[in-house]
């Protein structure tokens, strides 16, 4: 009797894991923090329905893409030919609507574009299964390829007329106030989410991720999956090079996607800190999008320079990567 006393006396409850807890809600809590401060500093703007639609329109290219490259990271796959793919997504869309106006209509344009980049994706996914061949090296060295194509293919010329109106209400156009990009974008963002952990196909890429060598031992075709996940990515990234151009109302055949590379990678790595630490998962992918957007914004309404943005987003990273690996240690 006495020994079971004792024993009940010596359980002790487990106390609160500081660490533990910043590594799941430490960006949650970094967003409100962040969105009480401006909403205090500028609350004639920032805390209103508008901004905040605001917000999201401009991160809708941003989100858009880093969903795609979520994909590929839950593999742990980088690509890097996403800013060429947004360039070669715009560019070709417009090409085809201005050079054969009377064959091509928008959808088919804009079909013929996703389907090109998915394409190049496949490409990519097949040298990394079977060539053994780095993903970071192969998208590369495909960015490259596509960039000069691009060049060469425009003569370096940006299409500014002849676009027609039906390609710029993907970009410009609204439905009861709220923009198409923030509309496109949730709705990718749902619909890899709903891929990613409520499918086969989600699992499987993230048992790969786990370790492939597992994954292959338990019966799953590995080599399958990179072209699946490479072109998932692609057509992301070409359909936000082609947001972007129905925004810009312009066919750019450089550079579009070059602004949002790093932020895409910022924000999935950010997400990857958030509720379900050192996994790369949607929910926290527009967590990181939404960060980004926030501070961008916010920082802009109270006429900080724009340097600081870059300083404060690289700050934000380090510390996200710095929470989620001080966990991953501690697990260990």
């Amino acid at each position: 009797m006495s020994a079971s006393i004792e024993l009940k006396g010596s359980e002790r409850k487990p106390g609160f894991d500081l660490p533990a807890w910043l590594a799941r809600f430490g960006t949650l809590a970094s967003l409100a923090l962040l969105l009480i401060i401006f909403s205090f500093a500028r609350s004639d703007v920032f805390p209103t329905v508008d901004n905040l639609l605001n917000i999201m329109n401009q991160v809708s290219i941003l989100g858009t893409m880093a969903f795609g490259l979520t994909v590929c990271l839950v593999m742990g796959l980088f690509d890097l030919s996403i800013a060429a793919m947004a360039t070669l997504g715009g560019y070709v869309a417009t090409f085809l609507l201005v050079q054969y106006p009377d064959t091509i209509s928008v959808p088919v344009a804009v079909l013929i574009s996703l389907a090109i980049a998915a394409v190049i994706g496949v490409f990519n996914g097949l040298i990394v299964s079977y060539l053994g061949i780095s993903a970071f090296i192969a998208t590369l060295a495909t960015g490259s390829i596509i960039t000069g194509a691009m060049l060469g293919i425009s003569n370096s010329k940006t299409i500014i007329t002849g676009i027609p109106d039906e390609f710029l209400i993907i970009g410009q156009g609204s439905v009861f106030g709220v923009s198409n990009p923030i509309l496109i974008m949730l709705a990718i963002g749902v619909l890899l989410w709903l891929v990613l952990e409520h499918t086969q196909l989600g699992r499987h890429l993230y048992a790969i991720g786990g370790s492939a060598e597992a994954s292959r031992l338990s019966g799953i075709a590995v080599k399958r999956y990179a072209p699946i996940a490479l072109s998932i990515c692609a057509v992301c990234a070409a359909l936000g090079g082609l947001m972007a151009a129905s925004v810009l109302g312009a066919g750019r055949p450089q550079g579009v996607g070059d602004t949002y590379l790093l932020n895409a990678f910022a924000a999935v790595f950010i997400g990857a800190s958030s509720l379900r630490p050192g996994k790369f998962h949607i929910i926290g992918t527009f967590i990181g999008v939404m960060l980004i957007g926030i501070i961008n914004n916010g920082l802009s309404i109270m006429g900080v320079p724009t340097y600081w943005q870059y300083i404060v987003q690289g700050v934000l990273l380090i510390i996200a990567l710095f929470s989620a690996g001080l966990l991953t240690m501690r697990r260990r």
